[in-house]
């Protein structure tokens, strides 16, 4: 497909965001949607599907991928450059953004959309959600329509908190919640319970133990159960075979994503 690069001044960004980066480069790529190029970084987006148990997909979430002098660099790495700037907090923004207009633009089926929230975000703001709600509108999104990341184990004791209060900030705006990678190391049901997310998902290197352990695969269900009892929804990820695909869904998981079941596409 032909590459047609569009002038920022055509796309319908809030103003806001091109005054948080005026240095920053927008164009549209016929194959790949929106793309930025800021602090160095080439910046796209990829949405990977996530399952109901039924096989229907019931939302995607967003990934970045970026690259620098045409080497791909991790998430991680691209927003540990944007703090090494000390634009970490706008960053978020502008990847969220990017997500957010790529999806509605050539995803526009209206489903859930799970976006990544860096923790610093969360600390860092006073009026959480305000900004980003404006982005939402101008894509005639509501959100409701959005279901935050938080990824459990990068919430520092300390900052537990701040990050409730910031929660309940969203989830009185319309946003649902979820608590990412759960079980990765230290999980703590405590979080948990003063969090009250809407959405739970067990981090992979669960399923890809339950798959050669009978033991974490009776465990899985009661685990699945337990966080059914906060009311939480259960997504297993990082799903990459018909085993553990079986071992999600006998587990009593609500929602899939993996590999196995779709890849990130642009």
């Amino acid at each position: 497909m032909t590459q047609q690069n569009t002038a920022v001044s055509v796309l319908p960004l809030p103003d806001f965001i091109r005054q948080e980066w005026p240095e920053a480069g927008f164009s549209i790529d016929g194959s790949r949607g929106m793309g930025v190029r800021a602090l160095g970084l080439a910046l796209t987006s990829v949405f990977q599907p996530v399952f109901d148990a039924d096989g229907n997909i019931y939302g995607h979430e967003a990934l970045l991928r970026a690259t620098t002098r045409g080497k791909p660099l991790s998430p991680a790495g691209a927003f540990q450059a944007a703090a090494a700037h000390g634009r970490l907090i706008s960053f978020d923004r502008l990847a969220r953004t990017l997500h957010l207009y790529n999806y509605a633009t050539f995803h526009g089926d209206q489903k859930w959309l799970f976006l990544n929230v860096h923790p610093g975000l969360l600390t860092g703001v006073e009026r959480h959600g305000v900004v980003f709600e404006r982005v939402l509108h101008s894509v005639n999104w509501q959100p409701s329509q959005i279901v935050l990341e938080i990824v459990e184990d990068e919430i520092v004791p300390g900052e537990l908190n701040r990050v409730r209060d910031a929660v309940n900030n969203y989830r009185k705006l319309g946003y649902r919640i979820a608590i990412d990678d759960f079980g990765s190391r230290h999980a703590n049901l405590d979080r948990l319970w003063q969090l009250e997310p809407h959405v739970v998902k067990l981090d992979q290197a669960l399923i890809a133990e339950a798959a050669t352990s009978h033991r974490l695969q009776r465990a899985l269900p009661r685990l699945v159960a337990l966080l059914h009892e906060l009311d939480a929804t259960v997504v297993v990820e990082g799903i990459e075979t018909a085993a553990q695909h079986s071992i999600a869904r006998d587990a009593g998981a609500d929602l899939l994503q993996g590999f196995y079941l779709g890849e990130p596409r642009g």
